[in-house]
């Protein structure tokens, strides 16, 4: 008979871009953490709901495969899943019922409780992991992905945090614009590791920086994307490094102005970032060393944990299952 050591919790994610699976042990041991990318053709800007949902089906199986030997030694005492992208009232997308009925399908196999959670949850649970925050019951998160850029207010309560909205974009987001910008530079999509490298790469000074719209928090990025658009129409031949330098100066200033009000108005100098974007060696760099002139601590994470996964649905299932107990 198996024991108690090796009782795990399942977390499945099933993103707009990314298949994951991953396996907690009940001391938040990370067992597994499996992800598959979803295939978007080159020079497309992303794909159709129906597309991911078709995809993700095909990753599920193939995963199964691949981790079936991996967990065999262990008990699956618990399952969670991401049910919507955020946890208000009407946040819906297609994609994550996949990964919700196979959370469903495992718990009947298995005879074992299912929680249910959102994608923006999982990220910050995933990206608390191994952090020391002076006052874990109220701090500022910061979910920037593919599709998403929200800044909340976290507050703990008894299951996890309540996440109030307190920022973020009035219409497209950072990496809609990290995406935009390489697929016209004729980087395959996602584009941000392109276009983080690059930034990394310059070496020379920006003389003047792209114009920023922020007020009390919210920011306004079109703006941004058509300043690029006119410099790369308006250029003989286009310098890639300085081109990606320049976005991702200019998120980082964005940033800064956004978080430097809210951290002010909310009391609360601790920022926690989640989220693909916030894999961005520039960004975590930079955005690090400057948010100290305003006394933030900025708290980023490792690349596996910042990009889509499914360690925070399983980190959410763990503290469901010892609060059942």
């Amino acid at each position: 008979m198996k024991s108690k050591k090796d009782n795990i919790v399942i977390g499945i994610d099933t993103s707009c871009y990314t298949t994951s699976i991953a396996a907690i042990s009940l001391n938040k041991e990370i067992i597994l953490n499996e992800k598959v990318m979803l295939k978007v053709d080159k020079n497309a800007k992303g794909l159709r709901q129906s597309e991911m949902v078709f995809q993700h089906i095909s990753n599920i199986g193939k995963i199964s495969e691949s981790i079936d030997s991996k967990l065999k030694d262990y008990n699956i005492v618990g399952i969670c899943a991401s049910k919507s992208p955020r946890p208000v009232e009407g946040s819906y997308m297609p994609v994550f019922t996949v990964g919700l009925n196979t959370a469903r399908l495992l718990r009947a196999t298995h005879n074992c409780p299912i929680f249910e959670t959102t994608h923006q949850e999982n990220h910050i649970e995933a990206s608390l992991l191994g952090k020391s925050l002076s006052n874990e019951n109220k701090f500022i998160a910061v979910h920037m992905s593919g599709g998403t850029l929200e800044v909340v207010l976290a507050s703990k309560n008894q299951f996890g945090y309540d996440l109030e909205i307190i920022g973020g974009t009035k219409d497209v987001s950072f990496g809609q614009l990290i995406d935009r910008l390489g697929v016209k530079l004729s980087y395959d999509f996602p584009c941000g590791k392109y276009i983080d490298k690059n930034a990394l790469d310059f070496t020379g000074k920006i003389k003047e920086g792209l114009k920023t719209s922020v007020k009390e928090g919210y920011m306004n990025l079109s703006g941004i994307e058509n300043q690029l658009n006119r410099i790369i129409d308006n250029e003989e031949s286009v310098d890639k490094n300085y081109l990606s330098r320049l976005l991702m100066d200019t998120i980082v200033r964005c940033m800064i102005k956004s978080l430097a009000y809210l951290c002010e108005k909310y009391d609360t100098y601790e920022v926690v970032f989640a989220g693909g974007v916030s894999a961005s060696k520039y960004i975590s760099k930079s955005l690090t060393q400057k948010l100290r002139k305003y006394k933030i601590k900025a708290y980023f994470t490792e690349g596996d944990l910042a990009t889509d996964n499914a360690v925070g649905c399983a980190l959410i299932g763990v503290k469901n299952l010892n609060l059942g107990e």
